[in-house]
């Protein structure tokens, strides 16, 4: 009779590869800017602010390994690695066998419950209103790629995730420290909101080809590559026009024209975009340039307050 054995145990390095940490800023910066935007008006519990990044940062964690998991399930991350753009597409460790898929959603239970517990013990120290905007941005997170929803696959995810990554964390951050929300937060909370939509944008460009075999009809495979990275440069011009617009009517202060310093990234970004768009390699240079674009952005959007 054959002995039952437990899996062998999956080394650190692939799970910080399905992680996929250099996204990690996307769920954590809105937190930043609420927290920021509420110590400025004279409220800030650290307690809260460290409780909050934690939960935030398990929740960026917990979604990229969730819509890794059913991407696998549902063919859209299965690419060669000819084809293999870092910036986009999964973390290939659920295609190269490397980590299992039971194995995956065990460690993604975990995170979320993580978050649950954070959630519940704000509702009970702030108010419902918490766990209301808590239960939104969860919502989204899993609806994201999930049956029956899947926004990502019927072109409403890039809306999505704009709100859910924007006013809703933002808010919600700002709210476990003042116990109120204003428009002004929530005009804030559209930084990071547009952010993410912009880098979206042009990480599904490199993953056209996936997704349209897959029936993945996302934003870029209903506008097809070309539309897409116009709609990419066009979407970093709204969002340093935007940052500008919210500095000239006083919702911003003029610190934060810190953001202006990243121009040159997203220069680079839109040049990248328009040369390589047809090429999933090396379009990746845009993909990077994205990422430091959205840290610069939102960091300074944060500094920028908090010289006010």
């Amino acid at each position: 009779m054959r002995a039952l054995t437990s899996p062998a145990p999956v080394p650190f390095t692939y799970w910080s590869q399905a992680a996929r940490l250099k996204f990690l800023p996307q769920g954590v910066l809105p937190v930043i800017i609420g927290g920021v935007a509420a110590y400025t008006v004279g409220f800030f519990n650290p307690i809260h602010f460290i409780i909050a990044f934690m939960a935030a940062a398990a929740v960026q964690i917990g979604l990229t390994m969730f819509n890794d998991t059913l991407d696998f399930k549902y063919g859209t991350d299965r690419c060669t690695d000819r084809l293999k753009n870092p910036f986009s597409g999964g973390s290939g460790v659920l295609a190269s066998g490397c980590i299992k898929p039971r194995q995956a959603m065990t460690v993604i239970i975990g995170l979320y419950l993580v978050a649950f517990i954070a959630a519940v013990y704000f509702a009970f120290a702030v108010g419902l209103w918490s766990l209301g905007l808590a239960v939104i941005g969860a919502a989204i997170s899993i609806a994201y790629s999930a049956k029956p929803f899947r926004l990502a696959y019927r072109g409403l995810g890039e809306v999505a995730m704009m709100l859910g990554y924007g006013p809703i964390v933002t808010g919600w951050s700002y709210y476990i420290h003042t116990g109120n929300l204003t428009p002004e937060v929530l005009l804030i909370g559209l930084i990071p909101g547009l952010s993410m939509w912009t880098m979206i944008i042009i990480n599904e460009i490199p993953d056209y080809a996936e997704d349209r075999e897959a029936g993945k009809r996302n934003l870029t495979y209903r506008l097809g590559q070309r539309k897409a990275k116009n709609l990419f440069v066009v979407s970093l011009g709204a969002l340093y026009g935007y940052v500008a617009v919210l500095i000239i009517t006083g919702v911003l202060p003029v610190a934060a024209m810190l953001v202006f310093l990243g121009l040159p990234l997203a220069i680079a970004a839109a040049r990248a975009a328009q040369s390589y768009y047809l090429d999933p390699i090396k379009v990746a240079v845009s993909n990077k340039y994205m990422v430091m674009v959205y840290s610069v952005t939102n960091l300074s959007v944060a500094l920028g307050l908090l010289l006010k």
